[in-house]
């Protein structure tokens, strides 16, 4: 069977949820990063996403059908003949208004003519902290995530959010993680509407990106609450969904394991690649890149809500706006800079299928579709 082409992320939940393993969901902001991913995919047929989300379509230059192409042009590159699937991650609405709704509607029918296969509606920014009930809280949630999820293919993927990520409750200035009856709340609403999600996302102490000490260091994180995750999973495990884990750049790879333990089905990895593209390229570009990091308004914002920031931080919380600016320059990368990101890339990858427990999945993933 050709596998050159995505598969449905449904059927990727379908052969693997419950088998004690982790889907990676590589987010490819430098284009290069997609070898060194579906390379070490393929030496440990290991199933794997390719995914882009809202934010990233804007400050990478990659529209639906530009990543879509990057993505199959780079398996045919590779002879990549095995279940992989392409997601719309983050598909964000901010508010509940006709405009921030119609907005997210034509990105995904722009993912849909792209040949995405999966898609996750991000609607979780929609909380009402002055709602009496969970149900009324995240009312406006459920209503863009049901309207929404009409749109979506009945065999694709679907992945919905509540929760977040990296959300602090004002009142208090603590992580607000997403309660057991706020995702039972959200799914059962969501399933009565008639809809079937696979995946949900929660914000359950993870952050999106680096984080950084008092010097401006990278540093591992370690901030996310297995046993809520793991209550989570349990509670949502009769409607047929299972976690998705944003938010696992620097987490130790030797604790992966607590994270299958607790349920989650599907991680995602963005900022890692990037890093790793970002040391390997030659350095007059990458100086170039960080001038123009300091000099944008990412930085100045930043630098508002953060006085005294390290430069270095400053730089890496802030430097992936600058991969449109330097896109021309990026793609048309000498050999040996290519050749540096795919091998660094690939072993990171490797170390990472490894750790998920991803080894075999692929064929699992064949298995199931040629079985049905």
């Amino acid at each position: 069977m050709d596998y050159s082409k995505p598969v449905s992320g449904q059927d990727m939940v379908n052969a693997l949820g419950g088998k004690n393993c982790i889907v990676m969901a590589a987010n490819i902001r430098i284009t290069h990063s997609a070898r060194g991913v579906m390379m070490a995919a393929k030496e440990l047929d290991a199933a794997v996403m390719f995914e882009i989300a809202r934010s990233e379509i804007g400050y990478t230059a990659q529209n639906p059908k530009q990543f879509m192409d990057m993505i199959t042009k780079t398996a045919e590159e590779l002879e990549f003949n095995q279940p992989y699937a392409v997601h719309g991650d983050h598909i964000t609405i901010k508010e509940n208004t006709p405009e921030a709704v119609a907005s997210a509607e034509q990105l995904i029918k722009d993912e849909i003519a792209a040949g995405f296969t999966s898609y996750a509606i991000d609607a979780s920014h929609n909380f009402n902290m002055d709602g009496k009930t969970v149900a009324e809280q995240l009312a406006d949630n459920i209503e863009i995530t049901t309207k929404l999820a009409g749109l979506i293919p009945l065999d694709a993927g679907l992945e919905v959010e509540v929760g977040e990520v990296g959300r602090t409750d004002p009142k208090t200035g603590k992580k607000a993680l997403t309660s057991v009856e706020e995702a039972t709340t959200f799914i059962k609403a969501v399933t009565d509407a008639g809809f079937k999600p696979n995946l949900l996302a929660t914000n359950n102490g993870s952050i999106h990106g680096n984080i950084f000490d008092k010097d401006g260091n990278i540093v591992e994180q370690v901030g996310i609450d297995i046993g809520r995750t793991k209550a989570i999973a349990k509670a949502i495990a009769p409607y047929g969904v299972y976690v998705a884990q944003h938010g696992i750049t620097g987490t130790p790879l030797n604790l992966m394991h607590l994270l299958i333990e607790a349920g989650v089905f599907k991680g995602n990895v963005g900022t890692n690649w990037q890093n790793i593209a970002l040391e390997a390229m030659p350095k007059d570009l990458v100086a170039k890149m960080e001038e123009w990091t300091l000099a944008s308004k990412h930085a100045e914002k930043t630098k508002a809500k953060k006085p005294g920031i390290s430069q270095k931080e400053l730089i890496a919380k802030n430097i992936k706006h600058s991969i449109k600016e330097f896109k021309t320059e990026i793609d048309g990368l000498p050999a040996e800079a290519v050749e540096k990101i795919d091998a660094a890339t690939y072993q990171s990858a490797i170390d990472f299928f490894k750790a998920f427990k991803a080894e075999g999945t692929a064929g699992k993933v064949a298995e199931y579709i040629e079985s049905k």
